[in-house]
């Protein structure tokens, strides 16, 4: 993990007279209305940096009070700022920008309830929030819109909206949860975004950002900072020592683990975390116990939350669970970010997280009451999943949270971006393009002749269409991504063809098109789960996206098509020195503890520091590598390049497809250090060039695609390292 939190002008002690800092009329509500007679020491050095003018990244756990140590300096700033000019009509001056739309639903009544103790209003604006609503807010804006990337983007480029008279008071943006942001794709598309609303205000606009688990917060001020020339300042108090109540504990199979969750959650509220949608509907089908059979269990009730299920299930899902106890919802990471459902009484999970940054996000919806600890227990059904489990715990205890590597060569970012100034704009030359969003980070690894190559290739395959020195949607632009496809262009990420899922005039969720295909012809029809309940296909209308339900008694899991899961180098590492160690850990039940006594007697021999053996048997071989998927896949590669065949590569290890003489194997690992892995790894995504990673993938010329898919599939640098480290491997 990269120490950076020094960087900066990071703070780190509790400044006294903040709250003394604040606008009298906001510092009034605050004490008489909320009846606070102090602010946290997050929410002190917050509102001095804030108020300070300062960039700023806020860390503190979940419910350690972030939404109220950035809103409260934002909403003085705008009285102070509305002070100055003597009244007047609201106009939107802090965005407020959430991942997710649920997580705006669950922060709408909080902000909005600040905002109106001293006469301001917020909006909330999503793809859910009806247009006469929406309307409204364009006749009588408010002075916080709290929305996504992707509203945003539909702000920009509608006709309907007049961005540049919206956004020409814009000040502060606030970005919640922004680790979830400054990885992916989405939070490339965000940072562009500000770039595009700054020449709207044109003015400097402040950027702040809320976190509760990042190991390099720096980096991530500096990807938040784009154009903006302001200071940054971290936000990091001193924080207690949490107490936390952990189990690892090993389950035979689902039903196994369904059967202890049950029984653990039986009288109290809880969250079941899985790693998949369909994993989800398994156990919360387990979980389920028909009334006649034990009708004590059944009072436990069981939601599903997902990102399949519809969103008045979901809502449903949370509100209940908000309400009461003996109530339990499995979920992938959709509950992972800070919606509040209330107290919890325990987080349970089948399996484990990839990252330590996911473990800390859920664990930390426990523990919340004063009082109270954390109550996290593991599931594992599988060896390798109760050492990912240890892992994870080991990483956490020591206190190592995963870097979050922001992308800095965004090729396909840009390429969005230009269909979308295009429409902004209503055209934009090619030589202005970069003046909107050059300063924005995901830019900065693109030269002058990167952009010109992208803008040529978009024009020879008409995406783009160029007259007059200005750029706009050209033929096959408008075919993919124009006003029949719109949600092509405003949302970055990409998504598989699904159906919608109706019960009447209910929507219950959506299945991806290619399962509805796969099982048409069963004879006994087609009955799937969905939304935790069984499900008979009675119609379907592919061409409308739509399938008819009525419920049944029984049903199969949907399959929903997805990447598999990579575990990193760090993590993979940790799990081969937790074999390594003899040491006793308290968080394993007995079963589980016998079980890794059992796992690091058959791994004698094989996990000694700086060594990756090679198993050899009878042509049967397994390499040892514990390097992580992206490693191991160019790996792999290379190995048969080098005429040892193909191999298999997993997280831990390597192994042939078939059998092996030993000699082969043993000259292909000989010429591994010999390697050029940056032209191994073109080598390998040339295979790979089928795989989409991005809708706007097929902008792009061969050497930016080659490099996006080398980015995303490899780690080339880390595989670098690890041969340099560890040489040629015998064969043992």
């Amino acid at each position: 993990m990269a120490d950076d939190r020094g960087a900066s002008g990071s703070a780190g002690s509790t400044t006294v007279g903040a709250l003394d800092r604040l606008h009298p009329s906001l510092r009034h509500a605050i004490v008489h209305e909320l009846g606070w007679r102090a602010l946290r020491p997050v929410q002190d050095l917050a509102v001095n940096a804030i108020v300070d003018g300062h960039n700023t990244v806020i860390l503190a756990p979940t419910a350690g009070g972030k939404t109220e140590a950035s809103i409260f300096p934002v909403l003085s700033r705008i009285l102070d700022e509305r002070d100055l000019e003597e009244g007047g009509d609201e106009e939107v001056r802090a965005l407020y920008v959430c991942p997710i739309r649920a997580l705006l639903n669950n922060q709408e009544e909080r902000i909005q309830s600040y905002a109106a103790m001293v006469g301001l209003r917020a909006f909330k604006w999503h793809g859910d929030v009806g247009a006469s609503q929406k309307k409204g807010f364009k006749r009588e804006p408010t002075s916080i819109l709290m929305t996504t990337p992707e509203s945003l983007e539909v702000m920009l480029i509608s006709e309907r909206t007049d961005a540049a008279t919206l956004f020409r008071k814009l000040r502060a943006i606030v970005v919640d949860e922004i680790h979830a942001f400054a990885a992916d794709d989405r939070g490339a598309h965000l940072v562009s975004i500000l770039e595009r609303l700054r020449r709207f205000c044109d003015r400097d606009l402040q950027r702040i950002g809320l976190s509760a688990t990042v190991g390099n917060p720096a980096t991530i001020g500096a990807w938040l900072q784009g154009s903006s020339e302001r200071s940054f300042v971290l936000v990091d108090p001193p924080k207690p020592a949490a107490e936390r109540e952990l189990a690892i504990e090993l389950t035979a199979d689902l039903e196994e683990a369904a059967s202890a969750a049950r029984g653990l959650g039986w009288g109290k509220k809880s969250l079941v975390f899985v790693e998949s949608r369909a994993e989800a509907e398994r156990l919360a089908a387990a979980m389920h116990v028909p009334r006649g059979d034990d009708p004590l269990r059944d009072e436990l009730q069981v939601f599903v939350h997902h990102s399949a299920v519809s969103r008045a299930d979901r809502q449903l899902a949370e509100q209940q669970f908000a309400g009461g106890r003996n109530t339990a919802i499995v979920c992938t990471s959709t509950m992972e970010l800070g919606i509040d459902v209330g107290d919890l009484d325990l987080v349970m999970q089948l399996g484990a997280p990839s990252t330590v940054a996911s473990l800390l996000q859920r664990m930390g919806r426990t523990g919340r009451r004063p009082g109270t600890r954390s109550n996290y227990r593991f599931f594992c059904v599988g060896d390798e999943t109760l050492l990912q489990a240890l892992a994870l715990v080991r990483l956490m205890s020591r206190g190592w949270v995963e870097d979050v590597e922001p992308i800095a060569e965004a090729a396909h970012i840009l390429a969005h971006q230009i269909l979308a100034l295009s429409l902004q704009e209503g055209g934009v030359s090619r030589h202005r393009v970069l003046q909107h969003i050059a300063p924005a980070y995901c830019f900065r690894g693109l030269d002058p002749a990167d952009v010109d190559a992208l803008v040529d290739t978009m024009v020879e395959r008409r995406i783009l269409h160029e007259s007059d020195g200005l750029l706009s949607l050209g033929e096959d632009g408008e075919r993919r991504y124009g006003r029949q496809n719109f949600f092509e262009l405003y949302a970055v990420f990409s998504a598989p063809s699904v159906v919608r899922v109706m019960y009447r005039r209910t929507e219950i969720g959506t299945v991806q098109s290619l399962f509805i295909r796969s099982c048409m012809d069963r004879e006994e029809g087609l009955l799937f789960r969905l939304a935790g309940r069984s499900w008979a296909v009675t119609h379907v209308e592919l061409d409308r996206g739509l399938v008819q339900v009525v419920p049944a008694a029984r049903g199969r899991v949907p399959s929903w098509l997805g990447f598999p899961s990579m575990l990193s180098y760090e993590l993979c590492q940790e799990m081969k020195r937790a074999l390594a160690a003899d040491d006793s850990p308290t968080w394993l039940t007995p079963p589980a503890r016998r079980e890794l006594g059992l796992l690091r007697r058959s791994y004698e021999g094989l996990v000694e520091p700086g060594v990756a053996p090679i198993e050899a048997a009878g042509g049967s071989h397994q390499w040892h590598t514990f390097a992580g998927g992206a490693i191991n896949r160019l790996l792999a590669s290379a190995l048969e390049d080098l005429g040892a065949g193909k191999w298999t590569a997993g997280n831990l290890t390597l192994k042939p497809t078939k059998p092996l003489a030993d000699a082969v194997v043993t000259d292909a690992l000989a010429r591994l250090r010999d390697v050029d892995w940056r032209a191994q790894a073109r080598r390998y995504v040339a295979r790979m060039s089928h795989l989409q990673v991005s809708k706007f993938q097929v902008c792009l010329p061969e050497e930016l695609e080659a490099r996006l898919l080398v980015e995303r599939l490899t780690d080339v640098e880390g595989t670098v390292r690890f041969v340099r480290q560890h040489g040629a491997p015998m064969l043992r």
